[in-house]
């Protein structure tokens, strides 16, 4: 059983080791990584809807009447 552990946890490390100075080659997962952020900056450069902005504005104005003190 324990030769069964001692392969399972083998196979969990990474196989290349790093590069001296400290970079490593990231190969496909730099392209992943390219990919995911150009999906990420075409996402976040487009405009907020119009009704997420009145629920947003609406939740700042039910948030600063709740903070102003009651008089009564």
């Amino acid at each position: 059983m324990e030769d069964r552990d001692n392969r399972e946890g083998a196979q969990s490390q990474p196989d290349t080791m790093p590069a001296p100075g400290g970079s490593t080659d990231l190969g496909s997962s730099s392209a992943i990584g390219k990919r995911l952020k150009a999906y990420y900056d075409d996402v976040a450069s487009e405009p907020v809807p119009d009704r997420f902005l009145s629920l947003l504005d609406a939740l700042d104005a039910a948030e600063s009447a709740s903070k102003t003190p009651k008089q009564g």
